[in-house]
């Protein structure tokens, strides 16, 4: 109780002292103004059209988060029909996508970690659990659930390699937090591991595995017929270079014009990890003289078009299935690497460099079984690809690796929900 109450009286005081930061925000920037009133716990006709009271009340993130949830959301659909589901999301990216492969559930912006409005959306839905996904640990949420003797449950629970020294140095304020949740379904023994360091109950604590292998497409690769509305020769090979940093894409520009001439109608899609880079990316490629075409721009005329930068959200992993090769980001430069297993569902042979610690658990599966190629750095990426496109029994073989690594690990989406229906009243 106390902990609470201090804890909302230092929200408010940050709050008032960030007012006029927001207010110039909001002023100049579009991405402030969007939704701020669910921020704040005033929703419109259509939400309330769409709930009820004891829903089931999901917390995500953004795009990622909400994908790996929907299967989730499904079983618990199935397991609690009468209970309307409210799905939660810190942007406005992830709030749409919600509402538009969900249409039936109630997605809508977090309000703000604060006793106000938060209160206000509990009243509106008196949900019978508060389901975090990942690591969506907001104090004043789930002190607010717990006080209304609301359970709170995390599924697909993760602790990265680089958050968790930041969350050890706020043990003593994370404690009094993660003992009044209920249950943690972690990803992994490693995860598990960490958030019993971090003051969880061991006997809380549970491995579930990842949600996100079972809202993986595992399509035949190919399916997304996009060479065809190209105008690209089938023979010709495609590199796919997903969630790229800043740094890399010079690397991949180098790898590609090495390989050009011993691969004709080489193509190279780059696909950078946030879409505000685009324009360094474009004054990189302009100032290197390449000529490019943005992915939203293409047409069946750009058949001869051999660099192409990927300008829309929600299409990289339908990408996936058009390439030869796939290179995955943020694992030469920058830390932590990007999530390889959407292109392992997609059946792709693909690289990464040595900066995987994010994602250590899969991309060391991947290695070990042949699925994927760890390079050393830069200087050995074209040599590394080379080896994958030169060779089309052996980039099969690599994809089949991948996809059956991504296979045998699905199922965690059922085990939390076993986990869930333990708790729910």
């Amino acid at each position: 109780m106390i902990y609470h109450l201090v804890y909302n009286l230092f929200f408010a005081l940050v709050l008032l002292v960030s007012v006029p930061f927001f207010l110039l925000r909001m002023a100049t920037t579009r991405r402030f103004r969007t939704g701020l009133g669910e921020r704040l716990g005033f929703y419109g006709p259509g939400f309330r059209g769409r709930t009820g009271k004891g829903a089931i009340w999901i917390q995500a993130a953004s795009v990622g988060e909400v994908k790996a949830v929907l299967p989730l959301v499904d079983l618990i659909r199935e397991e609690f029909p009468a209970s309307p589901v409210v799905l939660t999301c810190q942007t406005a990216a992830g709030r749409d996508l919600a509402r538009a492969r969900r249409g039936e559930a109630a997605a809508i912006l977090s309000p703000l970690d604060f006793q106000p409005t938060v209160g206000r959306l509990i009243r509106r839905i008196s949900p019978r659990i508060l389901v975090l996904v990942e690591t969506e640990i907001w104090p004043g949420t789930i002190l607010a659930a717990r006080r209304r003797g609301i359970p709170v449950a995390v599924v697909n629970g993760r602790i990265s390699t680089r958050s968790f020294p930041r969350y050890r140095k706020a043990g003593i304020l994370l404690r009094p937090v993660l003992r009044r949740i209920n249950r943690f379904g972690m990803r992994s023994g490693l995860d598990a591991e960490r958030i019993r360091a971090l003051g969880a109950e061991e006997s809380r604590v549970r491995v579930t595995g990842n949600i996100k292998f079972d809202s993986l497409d595992l399509s035949p690769a190919g399916a997304g017929g996009y060479r065809e509305r190209w105008g690209w020769d089938r023979r010709d090979p495609v590199i796919v270079a997903g969630s790229t940093y800043q740094g890399e894409e010079e690397l991949l520009l180098d790898a590609w014009r090495e390989l050009r001439p011993d691969f004709p109608g080489l193509k190279l899609i780059l696909a950078p990890r946030h879409l505000e880079r685009l324009e360094a990316v474009e004054s990189l490629l302009r100032s290197r003289g390449e000529d490019y075409r943005l992915f939203s721009r293409l047409s069946p005329a750009d058949g001869r078009t051999g660099l192409v930068i990927l300008d829309r959200m929600g299409v990289l992993s339908q990408l996936y299935r058009e390439a030869s090769a796939v290179f995955v980001g943020r694992s030469l430069k920058g830390s932590g690497g990007q999530n390889p297993i959407e292109p392992a569902a997609a059946g792709r042979p693909i690289l990464f460099g040595p900066r995987m610690e994010n994602f250590a658990e899969i991309a060391g599966e991947l290695v070990e079984t042949g699925g994927a190629v760890r390079v050393e750095d830069g200087s050995r990426l074209a040599g590394r690809l080379a080896e994958i496109l030169a060779d089309r029994e052996k980039a099969a073989a690599m994809g089949a690796r991948a996809r059956a690594a991504v296979e045998k690990r699905r199922g965690a989406s059922r085990r939390n929900l076993e986990m869930i229906r333990e708790i729910v009243r």
